[in-house]
């Protein structure tokens, strides 16, 4: 919430200074275009909005003005306490005792306490689309990791959800209380709104107001050779949801979909299985899940929600339900805009991961610590940091995305290397990790096919923690290094045992992992990690075992110095092994 007091001047105000008032609260995200006057004990005594100051300049033919020739003196405000629908009902007595008949000249309503001190300004508009958006029926279709914690956060703040998943184990699951993903906090508020604001099932239910699509839109590889999404799950919630679309429905894909998608693809699917017009009958956007994994519960109700919509009605219409989530909105110009900044922000990301990736195994031709050299680079240069490497960027977003808008460019004959070639990159870091611990092993006389490794860290990322083994870097390298070792053994302080057992890895506790292993990898970032003993770690190793980090987690020289080993790094290696 904003303070207030940044939008209140006094009586002497100049005309200068308010329009600097009007400037700052733009630049803040501050109530735009008015200025509350106050006296010594902060009592609101007039308003001052844009409007005024042009008439007064007419009327005064002066630049020179003060807030008293300019303020409104009976302005529109209401007591705090006051619902929505009771300040919208009494509207209409207020503008008729000021002999105005019209709403549309109304801006903004200032609510003010019982000894008249300003408490909050509200925009009209903004107060209207509100009036029913806690009231309306959500119905978030697809509860996956996006679409339970959008669900879960949605009803906390006081939305009746429905959450429908065609898993029925998974919402028995749910019913019961118990949650099938990982995220700090999502169990407790599952538990709170169960029975209550929320509600899981695998049926689309009639009743829904709104109608927010959180699908998967996997990528699969085509004859061509190029991966592209495959749309059969989004297809599907279209043609359910269109069956029961009604007039004044308001429908949000938030899965991240080629540019297009919405228009193109979406819209006919609804009007063609309902008989509705989208921008007439019922209202269409875009409005990207942008949250990391680890983290979604703080960033659904704190990062900037974007939002495209079919028309402006759409637009705002979304804008009224996510209000209620997080302090800051961003409208985009289109549907389209809204699904281009959800793809830029990933592909980014997975372009500039592979890029130190690729530094990386450049400083490995001349055993370097590129972490080090990065550092180094980025040290009180301000400008452009370059992010440190890793084993490989996984999860099920950074290794989609750029393949998705691949597919847009080649839809226009342009040039999709930028994307694929970062993605082939990161992917190629799997081998990269798997050829250094290869080449250790034979350079210290072990035989690769007599050894036992011990992986650890296996969910795709360590921090902020996940239990989502998807698209995980340990995964692959696991699967990559399994046909040359006699075991990889396996352990995550957070992911299920059964779905790393699935890959055919056996999970153990750490310390037991320890004992009669010759590697040890760590393949995430895991703040656990952190608090190992190293020497005992690696005195519970084998003879001349191998330590890797691929997260630059330990200091090489206490590892080195507690018996013969060897410590790997992205890009460098060093060894205490005469």
């Amino acid at each position: 919430m904003f303070l207030v007091k940044e939008l209140y001047c006094n009586k002497e105000t100049s005309l200068m200074e308010l329009y600097s008032l009007f400037d700052h609260a733009s630049k803040k995200g501050l109530p735009a275009g008015i200025a509350l006057v106050v006296n010594e004990e902060e009592k609101l005594i007039g308003t001052i909005t844009e409007g005024d100051i042009r008439r007064g300049i007419l009327e005064y033919k002066s630049m020179g003005l003060s807030a008293h020739q300019l303020m409104q003196t009976n302005p529109i405000c209401f007591q705090e306490g006051l619902s929505i629908s009771e300040i919208l009902e009494q509207i209409p007595l207020e503008l008729e005792k000021r002999n105005r008949q019209s709403k549309r000249y109304l801006g903004k309503i200032v609510i003010i306490d019982k000894d008249r001190r300003p408490t909050r300004v509200l925009d009209y508009h903004q107060l209207w689309e509100q009036k029913t958006a806690t009231h309306r029926h959500i119905v978030v279709v697809g509860l996956g990791y996006v679409g339970l914690t959008m669900a879960l956060v949605m009803a906390d703040a006081g939305f009746m959800v429905t959450g429908v998943e065609l898993d029925s184990n998974k919402v028995s699951q749910l019913h019961n209380g118990s949650s099938y993903i990982h995220e700090v906090g999502l169990e407790d508020l599952l538990k709170e709104n169960i029975g209550k604001n929320f509600k899981p099932t695998t049926e689309i239910p009639e009743s829904g107001d709104v109608y927010i699509i959180s699908v998967g839109t996997p990528v699969v590889e085509k004859a061509n050779g190029r991966k592209e999404p495959i749309m059969d799950y989004l297809n599907d919630a279209c043609n359910k949801i269109a069956k029961n679309l009604k007039r004044g429905n308001l429908v949000i894909l938030r899965s991240t979909v080629p540019i297009g998608t919405c228009r193109k693809y979406v819209k006919e699917k609804l009007e063609q299985g309902s008989d509705l017009l989208c921008g007439i009958d019922f209202h269409l956007s875009f409005a990207p899940e942008r949250t990391a994994e680890g983290k979604a519960l703080k960033e659904l109700r704190n990062l900037p929600q974007i939002i495209g919509g079919f028309n402006k009605d759409s637009l705002e219409a979304t804008a009224a339900i996510f209000r209620d989530l997080t302090p800051t909105i961003v409208r985009v110009d289109s549907l389209e805009a809204a699904e281009m900044a959800k793809l830029i922000n990933n592909t980014f990301r997975d372009y500039v991961f592979a890029y130190a990736n690729q530094m990386a195994k450049i400083a490995s031709q001349f055993n370097i610590n590129v972490v080090d050299v990065i550092n180094a680079a980025n040290k009180g240069y301000t400008r452009d940091p370059v992010p440190l490497p890793s084993p490989g960027v996984g999860g099920p977003c950074l290794t989609k995305d750029p393949h998705i808008f691949a597919s847009v460019a080649s839809e226009f004959n342009f040039d999709d290397s930028l994307f694929v070639r970062g993605r082939e990159i990161n992917e190629s870091m799997h081998l990269h990790v798997v050829s250094q611990i290869l080449s250790e092993l034979k350079r210290i006389g072990k035989e690769a096919s007599k050894v036992s490794v011990l992986i650890c860290g296996l969910a795709f990322k360590g921090n902020p923690e996940t239990g989502d083994v998807r698209n995980s870097t340990a995964i692959d390298i696991a699967a990559l290094l399994k046909p040359h070792v006699r075991e990889i053994r396996g352990y995550d302080p957070v992911a299920i045992k059964s779905e790393i057992e699935e890959y055919g890895i056996t999970p153990v506790q750490i310390t037991e992992g320890f004992q009669n292993s010759d590697v040890v990898m760590f393949l995430n970032n895991h703040k656990s990690f952190e608090k190992i003993n190293v020497f005992e770690m690696t005195r519970s190793l084998n003879n001349k075992p191998i330590i890797y980090d691929g997260w630059n987690l330990f200091r090489k020289e206490e590892i080195l110095s507690t018996k013969p080993c060897t410590y790997i790094g992205l890009s460098f290696s060093e060894s205490s092994i005469v």
